[in-house]
């Protein structure tokens, strides 16, 4: 007789109320399709031979479904019941299964990005140099990484801290501070072997040269010299020339338009005249014109921020180091002799090219920009009075300009608008001619 599927949902009990006396083999088979019985043992043959599966009870009081069902089923493992959800927990088992299986116990997030180059590109983009040294010297597997995309990282790094020290001072101007590939790529443009490409080096002296023109700006700011803000970039310029050692490099240099754009020339005398007018301050300068000619004579301009932050040359007796270094010529009888602690090798060396092992006597950058600028018919002269009043004055108003306090953090001049827009950072012999007049106060 069929059982109705009504009474197997109200839990009517189908078992049979009379029954005839069992013989020792009957009592087993009702044993074996008892639903209270568990699944049946491997050896036991007499539950296996029926072919039979007990009954499955709707009761809501004996546990889950699934749970029953996975528990009795002869062809299934057991599973483990399924944890208490809670409102504010989400348990990593009730999301799907990942594509790969992995202990979570030892699961790293550094050592799952070494799976992704390109997501680890993206993080070492903002790691601190110094934390990126020590990484790659201390992670085999980043060491390795790294060594397979050595120019793309560095290179990474100085773009995103770094961007005109980066296209300023090109790694490939300075081979001292290069190395050989580590992927061991060859040269496309020039067959020498495997190519150079940017190291540490490079990208810490970048980094520290973007620091020191930044504090020159401001210091120069915070004394009331203000400056435009493409004067960045002209500093950094202006250390790039000073980075020549002799003069045919530095003139062709100047001469190369795309490089020093009339714009360019222009904010590089602005800045030497600003220069001028701090070092020859009545109160906090007492000097002369001749510390900028020394200061701009010096192998890097890390000294001209050094000056200006008063690190150095605090006193007349290393001021008077400085100048014995640089252009001093001792008499015929102190020759050989050490003059304020400077050897004797060293007196007066600091104005030849070669530094100090030429002949001839180096150009300095202000001496460049005001000979370029006298090349190229700029008429630099007629404009000096507006460069010393920029920053100072409003042309519209004649009002003193007072600058705020984001203004001098940042050493830029609360009214930036006399320049106009800001000029292209690559301009060229198709560059449009610079307005003058926007500089002038009529």
């Amino acid at each position: 007789m069929a059982c109705p599927l009504s009474s197997i949902l109200n839990g009517i009990d189908l078992s049979p109320q009379k029954r005839k006396s069992c013989t020792d083999e009957e009592p087993r088979k009702r044993q074996c399709l008892d639903t209270t019985s568990a699944v049946p043992p491997p050896g036991n043959s007499k539950c296996a031979s029926y072919g039979m599966l007990p009954p499955i009870v709707l009761s809501p009081e004996k546990g889950a479904l699934y749970n029953r069902r996975a528990s009795k089923s002869p062809s299934r493992l057991p599973v483990l019941p399924t944890p208490p959800r809670s409102d504010q927990q989400v348990y990593w088992y009730d999301a799907d299964p990942p594509s790969h299986e992995f202990d979570f116990n030892t699961f790293s997030v550094f050592k799952a990005l070494l799976n992704h180059p390109e997501l680890m590109h993206e993080v070492t983009r903002h790691l601190n140099v110094e934390d990126l040294i020590s990484l790659y010297a201390i992670s085999r597997d980043f060491h390795v990484l790294m060594n397979g995309r050595f120019t793309a990282m560095i290179l990474a790094q100085s773009l995103g801290k770094a961007a005109e020290s980066s296209q300023t001072f090109l790694f490939k101007c300075y081979k001292n501070l290069c190395i050989r590939d580590p992927a061991a790529r060859k040269s496309i443009e020039v067959e020498i072997g495997i190519r150079f490409v940017p190291s540490f080096r490079w990208l810490r002296m970048i980094l520290f040269r973007e620091k020191v023109v930044d504090e020159i700006i401001t210091c120069m700011a915070v004394e009331g010299h203000r400056l435009p803000k493409r004067a960045s970039l002209v500093i950094k310029k202006i250390w790039f020339t000073m980075d020549i050692s002799d003069n045919a490099r530095r003139i062709g240099l100047f001469h190369n338009k795309e490089f020093w754009t009339n714009t360019d020339i222009f904010l590089a005398t602005m800045f030497f005249i600003k220069l001028d007018m701090r070092l020859t301050d009545p109160v906090d300068g007492n000097g002369e014109v001749g510390i900028r000619k020394m200061l701009l004579a010096q192998r890097s301009l890390s000294t001209l921020g050094k000056v200006l932050m008063r690190k150095e040359m605090l006193t007349q007796l290393d001021m008077l180091r400085m100048f014995v270094k640089w252009k001093y010529q001792p008499a015929p009888q102190h020759r050989g002799m050490s003059i304020a602690g400077i050897p004797p090798h060293e007196i007066g060396r600091g104005e030849f090219e070669g530094w100090g092992f030429g002949t001839k006597r180096i150009l300095r950058p202000d001496e460049l920009a005001m000979r370029e600028g006298v090349r190229r018919n700029l008429d630099l002269d007629k404009k000096y009075l507006d460069m010393m009043l920029w920053g100072f004055v409003d042309k519209k108003t004649l009002e003193d300009i007072w600058p705020t306090e984001t203004a001098i953090e940042e050493g830029q001049s609360a009214d930036t608008s006399e320049l106009g827009e800001e000029p292209e950072e690559n301009g060229g012999d198709d560059e449009q001619p610079m307005d003058y007049a926007a500089f002038s106060l009529d």
